[in-house]
């Protein structure tokens, strides 16, 4: 049987500077599909493995028979990371409410940072409890990234409410009836906008919360779609949290670990939680 061709060339076509741009813009999205795809399947392994019939589940760090590795055969065989293989009894549409709760949260805090030119929803519906207010940080304007950085730090903190902002939406609009009330929660940020050294630490501390959060949820989704959105929702939070370490003068060192932390949603209520003054018991339902 002949090897599926899932690239086909022209040796010719590829001395042109533009045919090889292309050819390697495909390479480079066929490999990231690779690579993506045992991630997907791992989170995902216990019900695949379940429709064959394995006894052992086959998931990697599962500390089974494997020895904490996916299974001979599989994809890629991946080394056990520590406590990824737990799994919470939560149903995607209690993940998609977690998450919307923490965005929540995060939307609140930079409304309150900065309500200037806000677009697309608002004050009112997404800050019931605190009107926005104070609206604004003192010192803030006057902070300067590092050297050779040329944004605004200000006009950064205004990108990362917008981007909180369409995740609310987003999540909201995903689950319909079944989200959570904005007006059954109230938050508190005491003292975070006294001065921007404040803000800016309290920043960073909800964009690392929200990237552990989602960490947390991977392998308890169902859907795929769903996990999709989460990693994508995850990997910007990413973003925010490393050009907030940027702008502190907190530089990636030798003592980053290669994999980041996850935290279950107990672990994330117990970071969150001093925020969060009002909250439906149980929150998870």
């Amino acid at each position: 049987m002949s090897p599926t061709k899932l690239i086909e060339f022209n040796a010719e076509e590829l001395s042109q500077p533009a045919e090889r741009r292309r050819f390697l813009s495909t390479l480079a999205v066929a490999a990231g599909a690779a690579a993506l795809a045992p991630m997907i399947l791992r989170g995902r392994g216990s019900d695949l493995h379940a429709q064959h019939g394995d006894p052992h589940g086959g998931v990697a760090g599962n500390g089974g028979s494997h020895g904490g590795t996916a299974e001979s055969g599989a994809v890629c065989n991946f080394p056990a990371l520590t406590g990824w293989a737990e799994r919470e009894a939560l149903t995607d549409t209690q993940i998609l409410n977690f998450a919307l709760v923490l965005e929540y949260l995060e939307a609140t805090f930079y409304i309150r940072a900065d309500n200037q030119g806000l677009a697309g929803a608002t004050i009112a519906s997404l800050d019931p409890d605190g009107g926005g207010l104070p609206g604004f940080v003192p010192g803030l304007s006057a902070v300067r990234p590092p050297k050779p950085a040329i944004f605004k730090v200000e006009e950064f903190v205004r990108t990362v409410r917008d981007h909180e902002i369409t995740h609310v939406l987003f999540l909201q609009n995903a689950l319909g009836a079944a989200a959570v009330d904005r007006n059954d929660f109230a938050f508190s940020f005491p003292g975070a906008f006294n001065n921007a050294q404040t803000f800016l630490s309290v920043a960073q501390t909800l964009e690392d919360v929200g990237v552990t959060a989602y960490l947390g949820q991977v392998g308890n989704i169902d859907d795929v779609g769903i996990l999709a959105s989460a990693g994508s929702i995850a990997g910007v939070e990413g973003e925010h949290a490393a050009t907030f370490r940027y702008i502190r003068n907190q530089f990636i060192t030798p003592n980053n670990q290669a994999f980041d932390t996850r935290r279950t949603s107990a672990e994330v209520l117990a970071q969150a939680g001093p925020f969060i003054t009002r909250a439906p018991t149980p929150l998870l339902g």
